[in-house]
């Protein structure tokens, strides 16, 4: 017999269960039968029935086409054969249109020729495989019809879809599809021949809509046991006739037409109306075909009991069956229904928090078990949640494979490497990964160096030479990982940093490190060995040997369940598809990713945390708080897309799902779930130009139907956050549904809301570090940049990490600060007589441009400095001497190193560029510092382009090392005062006064904070306004610092 229980509460259904048990009783040691959608109905059911008994056991969970499986099994018919699966009716019908002369398949022909054939066939058999499995279960009379050689739709596309469905049959061998074993099963149950012992008692929980053929599958079980629809029904009558949504509409607009306030004939709710169809239709599928027994109804008015809130009264309403009022009965707002507005995901994250922590705050009684947070795909939200929500407990459920298992994602992105590029930041990516890193022994100290090793040898894409050449491009090697690993292995075995058979060893390698290197070797070994062997074309059984032996291989764990989970979806490639044709790499990856991102896991649902899950269809679990993210214009509701040659498109039946009406009705379901609130959030903001954008037509849809029932506005429901967590409007109390507990955001509020209104400076005081002894190129790297000195040694903050790290393109010009390094190389090698050697080593290096464009730059760049080699000839300084070794203590400080630049006549200094202030600096310093080291009068010489700077530097003469060694110390212990080029402006213009010198060090002081390249200086100046910076402090060691020099080396 087929009974039918209805609530509006999926409590009251369970109760009914539990009463039906005891009722009837039942064998312990025959399993009890449950027929679900998934496996959060699972657990409900179970968590309630052990509750309800006490214990609970022996019972099985099965999915429609595994029950009716099973069910066929018991009656001796053959089941649905695996070739009929739709991951192997993708590679049966791959092979198939394989024919390209096949003239059934002629239409086919123009969208499988041309670049990507390969690809674009295993995608159009991927899509026919998913229709043909639609076709199975929801047209098995076309399929039926096909298997005669009959066409009944008349449609372009079905001849051939025809042609396709009866090779498929022929060659499937024993069994058949789904839609043919559930027919014969039919016909077996209504059939008066007696059938072996079936299961006592089927109870079905959680479905609100089934294609036709089960339901007729469970008329035809009901005919021999008892069938239990326990149907979830937000109306206690039938609602089965209400117009649809388009019907109402147009009743809407005549009536407006004709100036009526209100519509005649439009009974029912309008939600119902609007988001109900798929309910309705089922509905009326089964008063129309199932003869049932009503057992159980018990439909709960919300409002019988506890406060009568907007919720409340929308789901008694709704439970009511209450059309449109004449006029809107005006109830206050409260937050039992609230819409919130963010500018971004973070941002719809972050707020909602707020508001759990709220809702925990405010009542006692309500634990995180009790609140579920849902999106329309929450994979969207997967990474923001765990930063988000680190100090709460929950779980998130309904990831794919890929986002879920860390050795799927793993594999997959060393797939995508294959037939790319093979850039640095690809290959390090991947090996940093847990996995693999811990497959090749490496820690996260080892990774760091590795990264560092890239980026010193020049490592910018390609495995080698072969590999480019195998990509159509020329076989060069420079910047490939070869010619890296050449460079790296060199210089560990020679130590020495020349050029040796065409390589430039890289010395900078310590034993310790050895064994880093080598597991960097291995990886890349097995990198290019799947290059090579993976980027032919193979057999499916292949493919799945070999792409196992490489997931062994490249990811540790092998007794993991994420290694395990991989290796079960490898193995799955060919699965006995029989396809005996060769398929490349690029259509072996497509089907991996296909597979892992249609795997969802609902293993986080109903733990006993704060869940957050996707909206999925036929989820009507209770919770007290219903919380939906990402309720935005356009992407929810879904839009149904049929590609033209689906023929589910072709005369809709009852009972056909739709993505929209799918989504529609969770967003119902999402509605009749929550107890006591429900929580709607969406992007309301655009995050750059904070234009208003609209929310999803469902939620507005539901704003309208509250103004017109009860009176209540859209501003009055919808509350728009600000863009950031520190708004002082969370602070001030003047907006009750703005609040927040973070304590670091109220914070800054209060600085922001501070009377000034002034950032305060980043930095001030003093610290206690002042060295005792440095060397000399510590002391001159202070004055070419005292406030980088104090925030990168003193403070120990590196603000420029980024700039260390190479493009993947090699380089074809020449900028920034590798610019003038190049340039200094240059220069020096033209004055050693250096040649072209230089080049070579240069392109080693990765620093310069390859081919010709690289020797065409580097004649172009020795023309440019020729006039400088002149210059620097000119000025007669003598043959380049050793570097000096000196130990001085000047004011406390002491000098202990090898002071370079000096030649036989004294301290030459050059630079292709214009002189600055550093240059005036770092020339006057290295006389003094020789001079002190000498005990005598040193003559130096700066050669810049466009100038020449004279001097002779002797005891006595002013500023002293002394002045600059006091200098130092001070700039150790507080931001120094010196503000290296805005001083040397301003001791230029001192001459014409002091108004024209402090505007030439302003103007200077903005064009370094405008370019950005003194990160460092701006850090420290935040919070500070210009005239604080160029200060009395700041014209006095311009005075006493710059102008001797200015005038004394003229």
């Amino acid at each position: 017999m087929f009974y039918l229980h209805t609530s509006n509460r999926t409590e009251n259904l369970l109760r009914h269960l539990a009463e039906l048990i005891r009722a009837q009783g039942r064998d312990l040691f025959a399993p009890e039968y449950f027929l679900v959608q998934g496996q959060g109905m699972e657990r409900i059911i179970s968590q309630r029935t052990a509750d309800a008994f006490g214990a609970w056991c022996n019972f099985r969970y099965l999915h429609p086409l595994d029950l009716f499986a099973d069910i066929a099994g018991r009656l001796g018919l053959a089941s649905e054969s695996p070739a009929f699966s739709r991951r192997l009716l993708v590679w049966r019908i791959e092979a198939l249109l394989r024919d390209a002369g096949d003239p059934d398949l002629a239409p086919l022909a123009p969208y499988l020729a041309g670049e990507n054939a390969e690809l674009k066939r295993f995608q159009l058999a991927w899509h026919l495989a998913y229709i043909f499995d639609q076709y199975q279960v929801m047209r098995p009379e076309l399929l039926a019809a096909w298997e005669r050689g009959r066409a009944i739709l008349r449609h372009p596309a079905e001849p051939w879809q025809m042609a396709l469905w009866q090779r498929l049959v022929r060659t499937a061998g024993d069994g058949c599809h789904r839609g043919a074993m559930l027919q014969r099963l039919i016909d077996r149950l209504e059939a008066d021949a007696p059938v072996p012992q079936l299961p006592s008692r089927l109870s079905i929980f959680g479905l609100h809509t089934m294609p036709p053929l089960f339901l007729k599958t469970l008329r035809a079980l009901a005919r021999r046991t008892d069938v239990h629809l326990h149907l979830l029904s937000p109306c206690s009558g039938y609602w089965g006739d209400l117009p649809d949504r388009r019907q109402w509409a147009r009743r809407v607009v005549s009536a407006a037409a004709a100036g009526s306030a209100e519509p005649e004939g439009l009974e029912g709710h309008p939600l119902l109306v609007a988001l109900g169809r798929q309910g309705r239709d089922f509905q009326a599928m089964l008063l129309d075909q199932v003869d049932f027994e009503m057992q159980f109804a018990s439909f709960e008015d919300p409002l019988a009991d506890g406060e009568a809130t907007v919720l409340r009264r929308l789901q008694s309403d709704m439970l009511h069956n209450r059309p449109w009022p004449a006029a809107p009965a005006a109830i206050p707002n409260d937050d039992s229904l609230l819409v919130v507005s963010c500018h971004s995901r973070l941002r719809e994250v972050a707020v909602l928090r707020e508001h759990v922590l709220d809702w925990l705050h405010r009542d006692p009684g309500l634990e995180l078990r009790d609140i579920v947070v849902m999106a329309p795909d929450i994979q969207e939200y997967a990474t923001l949640v765990p930063a988000v929500f680190a100090d709460i407990q929950h779980t998130i459920a309904d990831r794919s494979l890929r986002r879920r298992n860390r050795a799927v994602a793993a594999f997959l992105a060393f797939l995508d490497l294959l037939d790319g590029r093979f850039g640095w930041t690809a290959i390090l990516d991947l090996l940093e990964q847990d996995m693999v890193a811990s497959r090749f022994g490496l820690a996260a100290a080892d990774l760091d160096r590795i990264r560092h090793w890239v980026a010193a040898v020049g490592i910018r894409w390609g495995l080698s030479a072969e590999q480019r050449q195998r990509l159509g491009l020329p076989a060069f090697g420079q910047g490939s990982w070869r010619a890296g690993l050449e460079r790296l292995l060199m210089g560990y075995a020679m130590g020495c940093d020349e050029m040796i058979d065409g390589i430039l060893p890289y010395p900078d390698i310590e034993g310790g490190q050895a064994r880093a290197l080598g597991c960097l070797c291995e990886f890349l070994a097995l990198v290019g060995e799947a290059e090579r062997e993976l980027g032919k074309a193979q057999k499916l059984s292949r493919w799945s040997e070999l792409l196992a032996s490489y997931a062994q291989r490249l990811l540790a764990g092998d007794d993991s369940d994420e290694l395990i989970e991989l290796q079960r979806l490898l193995a799955e490639i060919e699965g006995g598809s029989g396809h005996g044709g060769e398929v490349v790499l690029e259509v072996i990856r497509a089907w991996l990713e296909n597979a892992s991102a249609e795997s969802p896991s609902a293993s986080g649902f109903l733990r006993g945390q704060l869940t957050f899950c996707s909206m999925l269809p036929m989820r009507s679990i209770p919770f007290r708080v219903v919380c939906l993210l990402g309720l935005n214009d356009g992407a929810f509701p879904g839009v149904d897309r049929h590609a033209t040659f689906d023929l589910m498109g072709v005369g809709q039946q009852l009972g056909d799902r739709s993505r929209r009406d799918d989504d529609r009705y969770q967003f119902l379901e999402a509605l009749l779930a929550a107890r006591d609130r429900v929580y709607l959030s969406y992007i309301g903001r655009s995050v750059k130009t904070n234009e208003p954008l609209p929310p999803s037509v469902v939620v507005a849809e539901l704003l309208e139907i509250l103004d017109r029932s009860y009176g209540l506005r859209q501003d009055e429901l919808v509350c728009g956050h600000p863009l950031h967590p520190f708004s002082r409007l969370y602070f001030t109390g003047h907006e009750p549904r703005l609040f927040s507990y973070d304590a670091e955001a109220c914070a800054a509020a209060r600085q922001f809301a501070a009377a000034s209104h002034r950032q305060q400076p980043w930095w001030s005081g003093e610290t206690n570090f002042v060295p005792d002894t440095v060397s000399p190129a510590e002391f001159l790297g202070f004055f070419r940049n005292p406030q980088r000195w104090f925030v990168r040694t003193v403070l120990g903050i590196e603000l420029d990490l980024a700039a260390e790290l190479p493009d993947e393109d090699e380089p074809f010009t020449l900028t920034g600060l590798d610019a003038y390094a190049v340039d200094r190389e240059l220069v020096e090698s033209q004055l050693a007589g250096g040649g072209q050697a230089l080049l070579a080593q240069l392109q080693e290096q990765g620093r310069w441009p390859l081919g010709t464009a690289g020797r065409l730059l580097y004649e172009k760049k020795s023309e440019e400095i020729a006039g400088l080699i002149r210059d620097i000839a000119g000025v007669g300084m003598g043959e380049r001497l050793p570097d000096l070794s000196i130990d001085i203590t000047v004011a406390g400080l002491r000098l202990r190193g090898s002071l370079g630049n000096l030649h036989e006549n004294g301290v030459l200094l050059y630079r292709n560029g214009p002189c600055g202030g550093r240059d005036f600096l770092a020339l006057w310093l290295h006389g003094l510092l020789a001079a002190q080291a000498l005990g005598t009068e040193v003559s130096v010489a700066g050669v810049f382009k466009g100038q020449i700077l004279r001097g002779g530097i002797g005891p006595g003469i002013l500023p002293d090392l002394s002045g600059f060694a006091a200098l130092f110390a001070d700039g150790c212990r507080r931001p120094s005062p010196l503000l290296v080029e805005p001083a040397w402006a301003y001791a230029r213009y001192l001459d014409k006064g002091e108004s024209t010198a402090m505007a030439r060090a302003r103007a200077s002081l903005e064009d370094i904070l405008e370019k950005g390249y003194r990160p460092e200086l701006a850090l420290l100046l935040r919070g500070r306004a210009g005239e604080d910076v160029l200060d009395g402090e700041f014209a006095a060691s311009a005075t006493a610092f710059f102008l001797p020099l200015w005038r004394a080396l003229q």
